[in-house]
């Protein structure tokens, strides 16, 4: 389990982390990006005020659900 701290809230009012670009760890399992599905470009979470200390935790999978994401929109080439 990793902790992360909230930066975001979702739409449905859920705790969310950007832990890359326009890819989110949403608390309850979830990895949501600007780029998947319905969002199409949109950002599906609106920043947190600055005051907000919330934190969560994410397990492994969700950690590398995410990684995918930012690798799928990263895309480094190989040398």
């Amino acid at each position: 389990m990793y902790e992360v701290k909230a930066t975001h809230l979702t739409n449905s009012r859920g705790l969310a982390c950007e832990i890359y670009p326009d890819v989110f760890v949403v608390q309850g399992g979830a990895v949501l990006s600007t780029y998947a599905g319905p969002a199409n470009g949109y950002c599906p979470c609106d920043p947190l005020p600055p005051d907000v200390d919330a934190v969560f935790e994410i397990d492994d999978a969700q950690l590398e659900q995410a990684v995918h994401w930012a690798t799928t929109i990263y895309r480094p080439r190989k040398r």
